[in-house]
């Protein structure tokens, strides 16, 4: 399948940005004919040929630091956008009132004219990069400095923004315990039509460098939504119980970790194969595990292959071990993503027709604080509208969805109306984890003895655990020789240093059972 061209695939990033919510809710809000405008441009010294791209304006309340650094889904700040084509050094675009209000526009949560008085830190950005999913990692990208600006009613006011930083490629060192990986994949390369690259970092087994001829097993690890392989380097220099632990070889699992990047421009590859994404999981597979296990001393075995995660990380865990049974020895798979598209987080995917709004008129929950309802799809969606392609919810349709005759994923769910499309709804079944194993059980449940470890929080932070409950009740109607546990805590508070400590000791257990 060819890629989508140049511009197509320039427009279809995204980033999910937050900070804190502007101006208090008693303020009076500025007047829709106020007159402000901000105006971004770059500089020749900073780029010399022309750009296609999203340029990106973040207002944020904080006096400090910068707005296109900040990130909080729960809270986000204003932020506003304009697609440019073929944009030269020095040209202007200009955010003005007039061309953010209507109702489709490029403006969240609100038209430019009616933010509500106060100070703002303001940071614009300009996204042309095609290969990552985060601005802050796309190389190339131009950003201006933060400006503090003071919005008074009734205020007519130029703001310039110059869009002369350019982000820096982020590819981090090896050091003693971790040694970086990146392999150019052939697979991906081809559907993309440019170079694809996969990328891991390999953290050593204790003893490596001392036991020369020691081979030793490996635990994949799939970084959740946002996560990339370059957290190990940060671990590592965090230090702490758990890194202690690895060093000094009192951990339980003696053998490799190593942990996956998942990034991809359209969000976090899940490591399926897609319309979209391309074959992530077969380059995987065939690509990058076979480069590792020939690089280091892997045992190049699938009962010495584990797999894990958790959140998106999670899903992609379970599915890699569904999708290729026999390739991987065992998963452990934490609070993942929806398993079963009945319980698509607050929503039956395949009988309700909205995913805004429910039967009754009230607005859909996708993230909660246990009892109360902190984040909603409504919400959530015209934020991720406003940023472009990439986001978490998009990154669904980037993996789950057919490609569009535009070149982009066709939606599930209309990012401003909610409006759920059937013929998409159709082709996601293919993903629904719980419809798969039921309808392949047959075939499927010899393979999967033994390998399917999935815990769970019973109030998860996005209501993960309603999905995993209808995966359970299949499960252990089944003879499968694994558990799912649902127990008490949200989305990461069950991951105690406990628990932590008997996923590892339940990986090294299953290794030494091989063969028995």
């Amino acid at each position: 399948m060819k890629s989508p061209t140049i511009l197509t695939a320039l427009l279809s990033l995204v980033f999910l940005v937050g900070c804190q919510t502007p101006a208090s809710t008693d303020s009076m809000p500025v007047e829709e004919d106020q007159g402000v405008k901000f105006v971004v441009s770059f500089p020749e010294a900073a780029r010399a040929e022309p750009l296609s791209g999203r340029v990106l304006l973040f207002l944020s309340e904080s006096d400090s630091g910068e707005p296109r650094k900040k990130l909080n889904w729960f809270n986000p700040s204003p932020v506003y956008a304009v697609d440019v084509v073929d944009l030269a050094p020095g040209e202007l675009v200009e955010f003005t009132e007039d061309d953010l209000s209507n109702p489709d526009a490029l403006a969240f949560p609100d038209p430019l004219g009616r933010i509500a008085p106060g100070s703002y830190r303001v940071q614009a950005l300009i996204n042309h990069d095609q290969t990552r999913r985060s601005f802050n990692d796309g190389p190339g990208n131009l950003y201006s400095e933060p400006q503090q600006v003071t919005l008074t009613k009734k205020l007519d006011a130029t703001f310039e923004l110059e869009a002369d930083q350019i982000v820096e490629a982020e590819e981090g060192k090896d050091t003693d315990w971790v040694k970086l990986v990146k392999v150019r994949s052939d697979l991906l390369s081809d559907f993309h039509g440019r170079d694809v690259f996969l990328r891991a970092a390999v953290q050593l087994p204790f003893g490596y460098e001392d036991e020369t001829e020691r081979q030793y097993p490996a635990y994949y690890v799939v970084p959740g939504f946002g996560g990339r392989h370059l957290g190990v380097l940060k671990r590592e220099k965090k230090g702490g119980d758990a890194w202690d632990a690895w060093a000094d070889g009192s951990n339980p699992f003696r053998g490799f970790e190593i942990v996956l990047d998942p990034d991809m421009p359209l969000g976090h590859s899940v490591f399926a194969d897609s319309a979209n994404n391309g074959p992530v999981g077969e380059a995987l597979t065939t690509e990058l595990v076979p480069a590792i296990e020939e690089q280091f001393r892997v045992i190049a075995e699938p009962s010495a292959r584990f797999v894990g995660g958790h959140s998106s990380g999670g899903w992609s865990s379970l599915w890699l071990q569904v999708t290729y049974p026999d390739f991987f020895g065992g998963c452990w798979s934490t609070a993942p993503d929806p398993v079963d598209f009945r319980a698509f987080q607050t929503m039956n995917i395949y009988e309700d027709t909205n995913a805004h709004w429910t039967p009754t008129g009230q607005p859909r929950a996708v993230g909660r604080s246990r009892y109360e309802p902190t984040l909603l799809f409504p919400k959530f969606n015209h934020y991720e509208y406003v940023l472009g392609w990439g986001g978490q919810l998009d990154s669904f349709d980037g993996v789950f969805s057919p490609r569009g005759e535009d070149g982009f994923p066709m939606r599930v769910m209309d990012k401003l109306t909610g409006a759920i499309n059937p013929e998409v709804v159709a082709y996601w079944k293919r993903y629904d984890i719980r419809l798969q194993v039921e309808e392949n059980w047959a075939e499927l449940g010899p393979h999967l003895h033994g390998k399917l470890h999935i815990i769970g929080g019973a109030w998860d932070t996005f209501y993960l655990n309603l999905a995993l409950e209808m995966l359970q009740t299949f499960l252990d109607a089944q003879d499968h020789g694994g558990y799912i546990e649902i127990l008490p805590g949200n989305h990461g508070s069950f991951m105690t240093k406990k628990m932590r400590k008997r996923i590892y000791q339940e990986i090294a257990d299953q290794f030494s059972a091989r063969g028995e």
